[in-house]
This record gives C-alpha cells, sequence and structure tokens, in this order.
C-alpha cells in the first residue's frame, strides 16, 4: 500500500492507500426495519465510509463516529453521495434496533447495522479482521470486545481505497472522502 491520491488530486491521502484498490467483501445484513441492505447496492451510486464497532466501546467507536458526524458537516452538499456505515462486531448485545439508534445519536444519516453471530464470523473472514471478548475479570456479566479500530473508504466503484486509522480528525476524513468520490 502506498500513501498516494486518488480521485485527481495530487494531495496525499491520510491513511493506508489500496494501491490498487481491491473489491470490498460482500456485506448483507437486515436493518432494524427488516430490509436487507446490500453494500454491493452502493456501487455507482455513493462512496462508503464503513466502520466495525460496538456500541458498548467507551473510546475507539463514539471518538471514530463523532469525528464522521463533523465530517460529514464539513462536506456540506457533497455529503449527499456519501453513506456512513456503523457495523456492530457485537451481535449478543448488539440488536439492529440498537445498532441504528446508537449510529443515529452521532447524526441522523447514519445507518447503523448488526450482523448474527454467523454473519459476523463470515465478515471476520472475508474482510480480514478479528474480534475478541474479554469478560470483565470482576465478573457481573460485562466484556468489551477487541476489534478493528479503523474505517474503510469505499470508492463508487465498490473498491476499498483507503484505510482511516482511529482519531484521524474530521476535516482530514472530509478531504480524503472529496477525493476518493
Amino acid at each position: 500500500m502506498a500513501a498516494v491520491g486518488c480521485g485527481g488530486s495530487n494531495a496525499p491521502l491520510h491513511g493506508y492507500v489500496f494501491d490498487p484498490p481491491r473489491d470490498a467483501p460482500a456485506l448483507q445484513i437486515l436493518d432494524a426495519d427488516g430490509t436487507l441492505y446490500d453494500l454491493a447496492s452502493e456501487r455507482g451510486k455513493r462512496t462508503v465510509v464503513l466502520f466495525f464497532g460496538y456500541t458498548h466501546c467507551p473510546d475507539v467507536c463514539p471518538t471514530t463516529l463523532a469525528a464522521w458526524a463533523s465530517a460529514r458537516r464539513e462536506l456540506g452538499g457533497a455529503e449527499k453521495g456519501v453513506r456512513w456505515l456503523f457495523v456492530s462486531v457485537d451481535p449478543e448485545r448488539d440488536t439492529p434496533q440498537v445498532a441504528q439508534g446508537y449510529a443515529r445519536q452521532f447524526d441522523p444519516t447514519f445507518v447503523g447495522l448488526s450482523p448474527t453471530v454467523e454473519q459476523l464470523e463470515a465478515l471476520q473472514k472475508t474482510w480480514g479482521f478479528r474480534v475478541m471478548r474479554e469478560d470483565d475479570p470482576k465478573g457481573a456479566g460485562s466484556y468489551t470486545v477487541m476489534h478493528p479500530a479503523r474505517t474503510y473508504v469505499i470508492d463508487r466503484a465498490g473498491r476499498i481505497r483507503e484505510l482511516l486509522s482511529q482519531n484521524t480528525a474530521a476535516s482530514d476524513i472530509a478531504m480524503d472522502v472529496r477525493q476518493i468520490r
């Protein structure tokens, strides 16, 4: 991967750039309304900004989604061509309704999805990440989930162009989305 600009600009992107871009793996999950969300349906229509996290996350997830909300505002009218997609890695606690509510507390246009346990296992294989549950040593049934802390930026052709690390500034996210669109 090289850190080079895309989308006609010479400005460098702020994350890890796939050069050449790779096709985004399949992602099909029922949303809170019971409608199938299919990432492939975004091809030719929208850039997709995608993050795998969970609603009980104490730090990375809320920080990332707050940065997304700021980036979305910074994009202004150009934002209409972008889908902001939060996918839970904690199907035990995060129902589709919980994931959707969590995402929308940051911005009403954000989409929150929660796969089944089986779907999550398949997503880990096809997207190349791992999650691990860490039970609280004090008991009481609480736990955290170790998960990837990167945001995928997928162009309108359905190709992963960039991975943004946690704590990427909102202005940098907006700049990169503008270039990748």
